[in-house]
Order: C-alpha cells, then sequence, then structure tokens
C-alpha cells in the first residue's frame, strides 16, 4: 500500500550510447552491451591527444569512451530559439531541452498542459567542456555565449522554454550530480515546493584536454571501462548521454491515463 507521500515516475526521455529513447537503452542493459568506441574524428582527432606513456605531457591515457550518436543535431526553431542564438548553445542545454520534452511525450502530456504550472526543474551538470573551448577563442563569444553556456541556465531554460514556474536548479556534486538533483526533486515535491518535477542529468565530452587532466591524476581506465569491484579495476570509462524523469505525487496520477499502463513508485 502507496503512503501518501509516494512520488510516481510518469515520464522518461533519454539519450544514451546505444541509441536515443528508452527502448533502446533497455536493449543495451538486456544485451549488456558495451558502447566503447574509439574517439571519432568529429570530436577530436585522438592520435593528437593519445599516448601509452602516461609520463608523457599533454597526453591521455586512453582513446576510447561511450559517446551518443547525433550530437549537436537540434531543431532550434521547434523550441522557439533562433538560429543565432542556437549557435552558441552548449549541446547539453540542447540536450536536456530535447529530452524534457520526449519525457513528456512518454507521459502522454501536451506541453500546454504544464505552462504556468508550479513544476520545478532539478537537473544535475558538471561538464564545462563547451565553455572552455568557446572561451579559448574570445573573438567569437557575444552575449548568447554568456546563458548558451552557464550552468545555472541548463535548467533556466527549460523552466522558461516549457513555462514552469517551480524551482529551477543546476547541481554540480561531481559524478553523483544526477542522484542528488533526484534527492532535491522528491523532496520539493513532498513539501509542496512544487507540484510536479523534471529531473535528470546530462553530460557531454567535447574538450580533450580534459581527459588529459583525469589521465593525469589516474582516473581514467587505459581501456576506457569501468571495472567496479574487480581487482582490475584501473580507472573509470568516461561516457555521455542526456536522460529525464517526470516525476508527480503517486496520489494525483490517474494510472490508466499513463502511457503503457507503466509507472514505478519511490
Amino acid at each position: 500500500m502507496e503512503n501518501d507521500d509516494d512520488v510516481a515516475i510518469v515520464g522518461i526521455g533519454c539519450n544514451f550510447p546505444g541509441g536515443e529513447g528508452i527502448d533502446n537503452f533497455w536493449q543495451v542493459l538486456v544485451e549488456g552491451k558495451n558502447c566503447t568506441v574509439e574517439v571519432s574524428r568529429e570530436r577530436f582527432n585522438i592520435e593528437d591527444w593519445y599516448d601509452a606513456d602516461e609520463s608523457q605531457l599533454g597526453k591521455s591515457r586512453t582513446r576510447r569512451a561511450a559517446f551518443i550518436e547525433g550530437l549537436n543535431e537540434f531543431d532550434n526553431k521547434f523550441f522557439g530559439i533562433s538560429d543565432s542564438e542556437a549557435e552558441r548553445l552548449d549541446p547539453q542545454q540542447k540536450l536536456l531541452l530535447e529530452c524534457t520534452y520526449r519525457a513528456l511525450e512518454n507521459a502522454g502530456i501536451p506541453a500546454e498542459e504544464l505552462s504556468g504550472s508550479r513544476t520545478g526543474v532539478f537537473i544535475g551538470i558538471m561538464n564545462k567542456d563547451y565553455e572552455f573551448m568557446s572561451l579559448r577563442s574570445p573573438r567569437t563569444v557575444n552575449h548568447y555565449t554568456a546563458t548558451g553556456t552557464a550552468m545555472s541556465i541548463a535548467a533556466n531554460r527549460i523552466s522558461y522554454v516549457f513555462d514552469l514556474t517551480g524551482p529551477s536548479l543546476a547541481i554540480d556534486t561531481a559524478c553523483s550530480s544526477s542522484l542528488v538533483a533526484l534527492y532535491y526533486a522528491f523532496l520539493a515535491i513532498k513539501q509542496g515546493d512544487c507540484e510536479t518535477a523534471f529531473c535528470g542529468g546530462v553530460s557531454c565530452m567535447l574538450d580533450p584536454a580534459i581527459n588529459v587532466m583525469l589521465s593525469k591524476a589516474k582516473m581514467l581506465s587505459p581501456d576506457g571501462m569501468s571495472k567496479p569491484f574487480s581487482r582490475r579495476a584501473d580507472g573509470y570509462g568516461r561516457g555521455e548521454g542526456c536522460g529525464i524523469v517526470l516525476l508527480k505525487p503517486l496520489r494525483k496520477v490517474n494510472l490508466k491515463s499513463i502511457w503503457g499502463g507503466s509507472w514505478s513508485s519511490c
């Protein structure tokens, strides 16, 4: 029997290595698929950045990571964003908007239904690759660069685009950012700070210098794979992607209206 303060996950939107959407994500889990690949030239030339000799300055100890497909393929007009602003938008902000909309679709809720509502947004985000890369070319930055790279705007843009009036927070607690965001989303709903909440996290790997930094700290696995609880553990494997869940108090959920008749409560 559920408690009065139980919270339900009524919608999910995601884009992870292995394919966009929850069906692809589930298939990756079922098959135990390894999505680690060699860094492609679309991101950066790994030959310029890799060296098996960890003592080499300015070099990464790994050639591999897990990437999503179609990074930066963004329909900015759909979200009411001009071409000039979209050019200065961190791909992480673009992914968050896309996955938020997909979470709404998955929940069977029209965006207009939440417009003006006390819906909160809680986003875990820590990577600043796009900001670092932008600031290396100061002649190309403009006023859109400020909002396009600010971590706070990663959450606030969702609230603005979908006209949400609840709390809107970007949370950086390193690797636990998404989990902490989920905690605060649950807390906000249970305390009555918001009626509904979008919660999730995003990570994009764009700047090869970050791999160098992590390599020098011996944090990265040479083969790009994490091996938790194993004697062979030699660092972690990096991956990117975005995941958003839509949360509502379970007592306010019409279970028959949920797409697919499936739901989860916490």
